[in-house]
């Protein structure tokens, strides 16, 4: 009886162990998956005529990620503007340093599954002249742990508006 006692207090022993070191695991992905979340909304941040280190940014992107952001369009059914991180960057790297502009999560929530990671993070976009407000909006940001890294394989956005507050992009 015994040993069937030990044997069983054995196993519960390592199933605890197992538990505990994957959810470690897990919370440390989520850790990670937060930085680079947090890193994305720093480089872009700034006030007018700082420079943006956007060698980081490229850094925390696959090479062939795709960026972009989505609207109603005039018609109301819908527009879409894609582009790759170095068309973003020739886009609005410009724009940043000479407008000054922060922008920083409100909320962010994180999905794993294995190597894939979804973050919804909802953000408000500040002015660098003013410190107003100027934009709300969610970003939908994809992740793929690549070498032991996380790296954005997509990101795309939508402003918010009357009809779609950033708290539409949450389930609660």
């Amino acid at each position: 009886m015994s040993f069937f006692k030990s044997a069983l207090t054995r196993m519960a022993s390592l199933f605890a162990a197992f538990v505990l070191v994957s959810t470690s695991a897990f919370a440390d992905d989520r850790e990670d998956v937060q930085a680079v979340v947090d890193g994305v909304y720093a480089v872009i941040s700034g006030p007018v005529g700082q420079a943006r280190d956007f060698d980081a940014m490229r850094e925390m992107f696959l090479p062939d990620a795709l960026m972009g952001a989505v609207s109603p369009g005039e018609d109301g059914q819908g527009s879409a503007n894609t582009f790759s991180l170095e068309g973003y960057i020739e886009r609005a790297g410009a724009f940043l340093v000479e407008n000054g502009f922060t922008e920083r999560a409100t909320r962010t929530e994180i999905t794993l599954y294995g190597e894939l990671a979804y973050a919804r993070s909802a953000y408000e976009g500040i002015n660098g002249g003013t410190g107003e407000v100027m934009v709300t909006g969610v970003n939908f940001f994809t992740l793929f742990k690549v070498e032991g890294e996380w790296k954005v394989a997509s990101l795309l956005w939508r402003a918010a508006s009357e009809d779609w507050p950033p708290s539409a992009a949450f389930d609660d």
